[in-house]
């Protein structure tokens, strides 16, 4: 018997793939930081858990937006490339950061 209430909605799948990447993301740069001695593993986890959070929301917000959004196919593409492009620029911006330091 399949009950249609134990399935996920779109922008809760899309906060749990958010966090995954965030997450990962964010653990890669951090574990490379603990390897060269810039900053403390607590530290280092705390950052990966905040970066992955923020990611879970953002993904999660643009999904129920654009969800929301459905039967306008304009509004529902802006915001997702308005997303895009946050997070574009946000990875840009983490970059810089990271050159800057060396």
């Amino acid at each position: 018997m399949s009950n249609s209430r134990d399935q996920l909605s779109p922008a809760s799948r899309a906060m749990l793939v958010g966090a995954l990447l965030g997450g990962s993301a964010s653990g890669v740069r951090q574990w490379q930081a603990c390897q060269q001695g810039e900053v403390e593993v607590n530290d280092a986890v705390q950052q990966v858990l905040r970066d992955a959070g923020k990611a879970a929301l953002a993904s999660g917000a643009a999904t129920a937006i654009a969800d929301r959004l459905a039967g306008r196919p304009v509004l529902s593409m802006l915001t997702i490339l308005s997303a895009g492009a946050a997070g574009l620029y946000l990875l840009d911006e983490l970059q810089g950061k990271s050159h800057e330091e060396n």
